[in-house]
């Protein structure tokens, strides 16, 4: 986050205008040694409102990812469009507000589904 940061601040410096700027979540991105790569991106997924911290748009990239495929099992990237759907909508539900894929059109359901639960499924009244 850090590190972000600072990137943030080097781009005020020289005067560029952060309107233009979206923070990639980087999904897939990092290895470390002491923690299993599939479960950094889980994590990830799972404290993506902390980005928003940062004031700016966040973008989230799932699709097909190996993380997925460890989960589900599925090894070949094509098989993995339900995992893929699912995270998408973690991702979402966390904060995203763009999403990168390899399935526009299912991709894009998906989100709106996850907008529609968020704006009117999340807002009902105690005992419904």
């Amino acid at each position: 986050m850090q590190t972000l940061r600072e990137t943030l601040q080097l781009l005020i410096d020289v005067g560029y205008d952060l309107r233009k700027v979206v923070v990639d979540s980087c999904v897939g991105f990092f290895r470390y040694e002491d923690i299993p790569w599939y479960v950094w991106d889980l994590r990830v997924l799972a404290n993506l409102r902390e980005l928003k911290s940062l004031g700016r748009p966040i973008a989230v990239g799932v699709s097909r990812k190996s993380f997925i495929g460890v989960i589900t099992g599925r090894e070949r990237p094509e098989d993995r469009l339900y995992g893929s759907l699912a995270m998408t909508a973690v991702a979402v539900l966390n904060g995203a507000h763009a999403v990168r894929t390899h399935d526009v059109a299912t991709t894009r359901d998906a989100v709106r589904a996850i907008e529609g639960y968020i704006r009117y499924g999340l807002q009902l009244p105690p005992g419904s």
